[in-house]
């Protein structure tokens, strides 16, 4: 384990000298992949986001990085706890390899490299146009004007799509906002089976 953490801070190292010209663009595979998971985390998970939905919220047109951190060791061997909110979107890179989903691990020790390379990831990724023309999209600028002008607003925000080194699997985070007091986030799991991406997990990360 000690020599996996190793790899994975110089790894981690050489990522954080990559300048923003070397961050890695999509190919077309990748973002048929992303945008399909993009549908179905909107249908599985019930989101009343398209345009043909009553009581319809809005969705952020741009998908955001989700950072991979590597946690800092105090001196008494004990990991540093990650950022507060609202540093929402990261995840350490023990909790990745940990996890497990129907009581086998979902990421293991050997898509570690491959889920840190994801920190090259473009910090913004625009929703393809046949999603668009299907759902009600917002900016996080426009609702954050909202809130500043004290009106209601109501959206989803959802990170780009983590996958494994084979990538048959899959990892987002969504977060819902409504208010001052409303909000919610979950950790989604997929798996593509039978060419198709599912749905087999999702957890609570923080509520208001």
């Amino acid at each position: 384990m000690k020599s996996l953490l190793l790899i994975l801070l110089v790894s981690l190292s050489f990522t954080k000298c990559k300048n923003i010209s070397d961050e890695p663009e999509f190919n077309s595979s990748k973002i048929k992949d992303i945008s399909e998971i993009v549908k179905t985390v909107i249908l599985e998970d019930s989101l009343n986001v398209l345009k043909n939905d009553k009581k319809t919220k809005m969705f952020c047109e741009d998908l955001i990085k989700l950072d991979i951190y590597i946690p800092e060791k105090r001196k008494d061997n004990e990991p540093i706890p990650p950022p507060p909110p609202p540093s929402f979107n990261n995840i350490s890179i023990q909790n990745l390899l940990n996890n497990k989903i129907e009581n086998q691990i979902f990421f293991t020790s050997k898509d570690s490299l491959y889920l840190l390379k994801q920190n090259l990831n473009p910090q913004k990724l625009k929703i393809e146009k046949e999603i668009v023309e299907k759902i009600n999209l917002t900016s996080k600028e426009k609702e954050i004007n909202k809130k500043g002008k004290g009106e209601f607003y109501n959206f989803y925000e959802m990170t780009i799509p983590i996958f494994s080194s084979d990538n048959q699997k899959a990892y987002v985070e969504l977060n819902h906002y409504c208010g001052r007091l409303c909000g919610s986030g979950k950790s989604i799991y997929l798996k593509k089976i039978n060419g198709k991406w599912k749905i087999v997990d999702k957890w609570r990360t923080w509520i208001s």
